[in-house]
């Protein structure tokens, strides 16, 4: 009678015929550190962030402002028209300015392109992923157009989870502020001769 090896053998296994078990400790690397898996401090706010400027990510631009007052104030889905009306490169990184006047001038324009406040970057980088206390996607959108002439704005605002349904990516096609101007007039944009009558873009 031929008696086949385990797993292939219908009857009672033996000890010396199954494969050997390796606990999961045989395959972390020898520089592994068991202590990491009770780390707690994956929670602690980087330093680096209240210096954040711009952020190139995989899917879009990224810029910050931080205010005298605290807080920090973020504004998604930049381009090109944005970073030059910011007066900031459109492919370098920069730092938040170490000068509060200048830095507060720099949140004031970000203000007129309907930037979000939060309390720090790492609530926002919560809030983001999906962690934090507030859906992102319940935020009003406010897209903002400035006239070269000088004279009065543009403004749209919809819902952050409206985004996709109202074709809002369009606006970022523009290549120049007149240009998204008609962009936002076509999507049901509001024109306002006094920028200041704009309760959203908190000016």
């Amino acid at each position: 009678m031929i008696r086949l090896p385990w797993p292939f053998s219908r009857g009672v296994q033996n000890q010396e015929d199954r494969p050997p078990i390796h606990e999961p400790s045989q395959h972390r690397p020898r520089s592994y550190d068991s202590s990491y898996e009770d780390c707690t401090d994956w929670d602690v706010p980087d330093p680096r962030d209240k210096t954040r400027r711009v952020s190139f990510g995989s899917h879009s631009t990224i810029v910050y402002g931080h205010p005298s007052t605290g807080g920090v104030l973020v504004l998604e889905h930049c381009n090109g028209v944005d970073l030059n009306f910011l007066g900031l490169p459109r492919f370098e990184t920069a730092s938040s300015s170490d000068d509060p006047v200048a830095e507060d001038l720099h949140c004031a324009r970000m203000r007129q392109l309907g930037a979000w406040y939060f309390r720090s970057v790492y609530e926002y980088d919560l809030a983001s992923c999906g962690m934090g206390d507030e859906d992102l996607n319940n935020r009003k959108v406010v897209i903002a157009a400035w006239p070269q002439s000088g004279s009065g704005v543009w403004v749209l605002v919809i819902h952050r989870w409206e985004r996709g349904e109202r074709g809002e990516g369009v606006v970022r096609n523009a290549f120049s502020m007149d240009e998204r101007c008609e962009v936002v007039k076509k999507l049901g944009g509001r024109f306002y001769s006094d920028p200041k009558e704009c309760l959203h873009l908190e000016l």
